[in-house]
């Protein structure tokens, strides 16, 4: 059996977001928090400390003029976003 390196943020699927949805995080150019729209949803493997894949769906979402998920911005600041569902203020 042979075994599968993942490197890390590898998406392995995506789907568009419905409108509406949002995202709360910290800009990495500006420091500032950010209101920003989330255009999918990425299926993601992501490694834990010892190496292991842990896979789950993260929001991929527009800052500062780019596509972002949380584990591209974690790899220059720490990414903390809030998800806001349609509707609900930040």
């Amino acid at each position: 059996m042979s075994s599968t390196r993942y490197d890390g943020n590898e998406i392995t699927a995506l789907i568009p977001a419905e409108a509406g949805w949002q995202i709360v995080v910290t800009s990495p150019s500006s420091g500032d928090r950010k209101v920003c729209p989330i255009v999918a949803w990425a299926a993601q493997c992501l490694a834990d400390a010892d190496g292991t894949p842990q896979h789950g769906v993260h929001p991929v979402f527009v800052l500062d003029g780019r596509t972002w998920t949380l584990g591209d911005l974690d790899q220059i600041i720490r990414a903390d976003g809030r998800i806001l569902a349609p509707g609900e203020q930040p």
